[in-house]
């Protein structure tokens, strides 16, 4: 297991986080790990989600049909515009 130390905490992160670990029995160590590991999980399921909206979206788009070459040009850059769009209002 890596070890890391951490540098520059904000006092109140710090506070925060040593309080949460106080309630929850846990060492500080055992909190941030928890919290970390907690925020990677609640990501993987937004991803899994958004994921399954995409299958979702392609299945209810209709019967398959072969895919030309224009309209592959077409899909990715329309693709290129929403992920453009999504980075400027995040």
């Amino acid at each position: 297991m890596a070890e890391y130390t951490l540098k520059n905490i904000p006092e109140e992160i710090y506070h925060r986080a040593q309080a949460a670990a106080e309630s929850s029995l846990r060492s500080l160590n055992q909190e941030i790990i928890h919290r970390l590991r907690r925020s990677f999980d609640a990501e993987d399921a937004r991803l899994s989600a958004l994921h399954a909206r995409w299958v979702l979206e392609a299945l209810q788009s209709g019967p398959a049909e072969p895919l030309r070459l224009a309209d592959l040009d077409a899909a990715f850059a329309q693709g290129v515009r929403r992920a453009k769009a999504r980075r400027r209002s995040a």
